[in-house]
């Protein structure tokens, strides 16, 4: 082999795995973070329709994924346990404005409350329009349903943890850190999974020890 002949298999074979490189590497990478910066974007335009919802998502999916990991879960499904935080409410767009931003909830009807309660599978249908999305569209539909209830066999481990976190994160806003707790452990075994509830309590008691309490998950 003469040399002009080695210096074109060469190019040849770094061509060739800068193409493989960017295929298998370089560009789900991209997608994927593409994907993430999409997910944001639709459950901001969820909550600047419903202010009192404002970066709940973000909070959910840090505590969601920390769970996650606590719990053992892979990648695959840490990205799909993030991917449903962020969509969990996009059915809420079905939802009337007036009735989530200007009826207080206690002044809710029955049939008000079926409508609001409907958002979980409006979100799950749009979703499984979605080729690239359909994946986490059971996690959205179940995401509410409580885990002593007729689904229970259904419940994926990533809707169990999306129903305890997003209910915590909710309480925790509306009824402060400690009602929040206390709501937790009232219903565990009932409403929420119980290895669920205490992953999420020994993962703030540990946080807390570690850090201030004002810096916790902010």
């Amino acid at each position: 082999m003469d040399g002009e002949t080695f210096y074109v298999l060469l190019a040849l074979a770094l061509t060739t795995f800068a193409m493989v490189y960017y295929a298998r590497v370089h560009l789900p990478s991209r997608i994927e973070q593409r994907t993430r910066e999409s997910m944001k974007a639709f459950s901001t335009a969820i909550e600047l329709r419903f202010p009192a919802r404002e970066g709940l998502s973000r909070r959910v999916v840090q505590v969601s994924r920390e769970v996650g990991k606590r719990m053992g879960f892979n990648n695959q499904a840490l990205r799909k346990l993030e991917m449903a935080g962020r969509l969990r409410d996009i059915g809420l767009c079905a939802i009337p404005y007036s009735l989530v931003n200007e009826k207080p909830r206690w002044e809710w009807t029955h049939s008000d409350n079926a409508t609001f309660n409907r958002h979980p599978e409006v979100g799950a249908a749009m979703l499984e329009m979605v080729p690239s999305l359909s994946n986490v569209a059971e996690i959205v539909r179940t995401h509410q349903c409580e885990f002593g209830g007729p689904m229970r066999k259904d419940l994926t481990p990533e809707a169990r943890v999306l129903k305890v976190v997003s209910d915590y994160v909710w309480f925790e806003r509306t009824q402060g850190a400690m009602l929040a707790l206390e709501s937790l452990r009232d219903g565990m075994g009932k409403v929420y999974d119980p290895d669920v509830v205490t992953v999420l309590l020994l993962m703030l008691i540990s946080i807390r020890v570690e850090k201030p309490a004002e810096a916790v998950l902010v």
